[in-house]
């Protein structure tokens, strides 16, 4: 799979707008002539989504230079929405061009920002994929791979009949097993049904799935994903500048990626090349626990002010009439 000359195969089209696809398909027929009509997202919708927010500038790399805009923002670097709209669009053309091919798909992304969508955009499109933990050997060492998906499948036969065949402590230690492989396997359940040849990988956070990304580099599986502020985009194949931590910009991203393949495969897209309006963007969970956070401690901290003040009131002896004359008198004799 020669991923660079289908880019540059892309640039060339791009710059010499041309309106007809390499493909027989009408899916893709239908695409082109969108594209003329209305951009991949709008600029407006990638500042929603925070894509433009980098990392602190202490720690950028600096071969994403060409993708930052000069000044940092609150000694934060700030990527340019432009080019993040730009290479978006490259990169849904180029997989939508390589799924119709017949190319196959690996999504990875194990920080908890990327689980879910990486999750539901794999399974959208019937492709596998990695959110838990990269397991060594899934791309180079297949055959150890297989043998424990092998196992996993054995276990799940015997949980369908409540591990009736073995003792209750044999049971519940199989049970947590089958528990665990699931875990780390669930996403990679058609990978013998994939070649390494064939197979490009989708990645959320090459520096947090950089193991994932090194694995691919020796099995000669090309690698598409975002690539932040301190992210050195020779770890890709093909990079889109923008905020691989937030929730909002993973999910915008990748749902774009996701609407290539299943476009390709006569699907629906879901982000690309839609109405503003007609995309919407999950809440960030991290951002309403801070604040949640931030509510219960301002609320504790008023609480115990008004605890304070009454219990110090209530703590202050009463001063009867009689102590208040001799008091009195105290202050004359004075």
């Amino acid at each position: 799979m020669t991923l660079k000359s289908e880019n540059s195969k892309m640039e060339k089209e791009n710059k010499t707008k041309s309106t007809e696809p390499n493909v027989s398909n009408e899916n893709t027929k239908e695409n082109s002539q969108q594209t003329e009509l209305t951009p991949i997202v709008s600029k407006q919708k990638l500042l929603e989504a925070g894509t433009y927010f980098g990392h602190k500038a202490s720690q950028w790399h600096p071969k994403m230079q060409p993708y930052i805009l000069k000044r940092p923002k609150n000694g934060t670097h700030i990527l340019d929405v432009v080019k993040t709209q730009k290479t978006l669009e490259i990169a849904y053309q180029l997989i939508n061009k390589l799924a119709l091919k017949g190319a196959s798909f690996i999504f990875v992304g194990t920080k908890k920002q990327a689980r879910k969508v990486v999750e539901a955009q794999a399974e959208r499109t019937n492709s596998i994929y990695v959110s838990e933990r990269w397991l060594g050997g899934t791309l180079t060492n297949k055959k150890t791979i297989l043998s424990r998906l092998k196992q996993m499948q054995e276990l799940e036969e015997h949980a369908e009949n409540n591990f009736s065949n073995y003792t209750k402590k044999e049971g519940v230690l199989m049970s947590k097993k089958l528990a665990k492989l699931q875990k780390n396997l669930n996403g990679i359940r058609g990978l013998k049904f994939i070649n390494n040849d064939k197979l490009i990988m989708l990645v959320a956070d090459p520096n947090k799935d950089i193991i994932a990304i090194k694995e691919a580099k020796k099995a000669k599986v090309k690698v598409i994903g975002i690539m932040d502020s301190n992210t050195d985009p020779a770890l890709l194949d093909f990079g889109i500048p923008a905020n691989d931590d937030s929730v909002k910009s993973i999910t915008l991203i990748f749902t774009v990626l996701a609407d290539a393949i299943a476009t390709a495969k006569g699907g629906k897209a879901l982000f690309a090349y839609q109405p503003t309006e007609n995309i919407v963007l999950p809440e960030d969970p991290d951002k309403e626990h801070k604040a949640l956070n931030k509510f219960r401690k301002v609320s504790a901290e008023v609480q115990n002010q008004v605890h304070h003040k009454s219990f110090v009131a209530k703590a202050k002896p009463e001063v009867t009439s009689q102590q208040k004359e001799e008091n009195k008198h105290q202050k004359q004799g004075e």
